[in-house]
């Protein structure tokens, strides 16, 4: 199967996916589990009038275009939320093993042709899984202001088989495939072993933020934000967390500046710190190794 049709075919099941994404994000309560099956349960529909959506209205991002964005019974509008999640979740699909085939080098489009080791299928797999979570944390924090639970324990536990792939496969990945920053890894960690990076990211990432918490008495800094730096910090080890935390506070600086100029937000008004630690891990991932040698590139380095 050409790589081109088989990359559609995982977008276009991306999308299908982000539906069901689009359902655990809305039924969920902040006091109530995120993977609860009973809330689960029940078909959709309107959250203005009430109305069990038809069939033909939960067709991921066609039914959102075809009702022009607004309920077919009372006409009140849809939010932008659902085409974008189903979008960001196909793009996920598609992306990431597009991605992992270029980051560890599988030659002659054997990734997409099956002929890969299982190992490789096996990180695609926990990635997607992963990037899918992150945008559940970006979403929900935006939402309730609350990273769930169930998403840091998610988190750490595919880290660790993500981990336990690595260091068992240790000789076949090509070097310096352990970080996204790959060679970049010699100058920013003192350690070359998977393991020394993964714990010092974990521990980096995570008192880094605790400091920030209690030094802020909770205002500046939520619990939940800590937790997720913590569970970050073993998925993606050093110094990957550390370029992420960076990237977080500048994108989180300038964007809560902006609101404030606009008067959008005032100096006690409460900002999500989740969804911009979320884009900087997202660009850390895709873009890590690039971004660093443009940085260096500025002092002729």
């Amino acid at each position: 199967m050409p790589t081109t049709i088989f990359v559609a075919l995982l977008f276009f099941f991306g999308i299908a996916v982000g539906s069901f994404t689009n359902v655990l994000i809305d039924r969920y309560k902040p006091e109530k589990s995120l993977f609860s099956l009973k809330r689960l349960r029940g078909r959709s529909h309107c959250d203005s009038c009430g109305r069990t959506l038809s069939a033909i209205e939960l067709i991921p991002i066609a039914s959102f275009i075809f009702l022009r964005g607004k309920c077919r019974e009372c006409k009140s509008r849809l939010s932008f939320q659902y085409p974008l999640v189903e979008v960001v979740t196909g793009a996920i699909f598609a992306g990431v093993p597009l991605f992992l085939n270029s980051f560890y080098n599988i030659s002659g489009g054997r990734f997409f042709l099956f002929a890969a080791e299982w190992w490789y299928y096996a990180l695609a797999a926990f990635w997607v899984i992963v990037c899918l979570g992150l945008l559940i944390v970006f979403v929900i924090d935006l939402k309730h202001y609350i990273v769930p639970d169930e998403l840091n324990l998610f988190f750490i536990i595919v880290g660790i088989l993500i981990i336990s792939i690595l260091w068992n496969f240790r000789d076949s990945v090509f070097p310096f495939r352990e970080s996204f920053l790959k060679n970049y890894v010699l100058v920013f960690s003192p350690f070359l072993g998977l393991l020394a990076n993964r714990i010092l990211g974990f521990a980096a990432g995570g008192l880094f933020f605790l400091i920030l918490f209690f030094a802020s008495r909770g205002r500046g800094m939520g619990m939940g934000d800590v937790k997720l730096a913590f569970a970050l910090g073993l998925l993606f080890g050093w110094p990957d967390v550390g370029l992420s935390i960076i990237i977080s506070f500048i994108l989180g600086g300038v964007f809560s500046l902006a609101l404030f100029i606009a008067g959008a937000k005032t100096m006690k008004d409460r900002v999500p710190f989740a969804p911009f630690l979320v884009t900087g891990i997202a660009a850390t991932f895709f873009f890590g190794h690039a971004l660093i040698g443009w940085y260096f590139s500025l002092f002729g380095m």
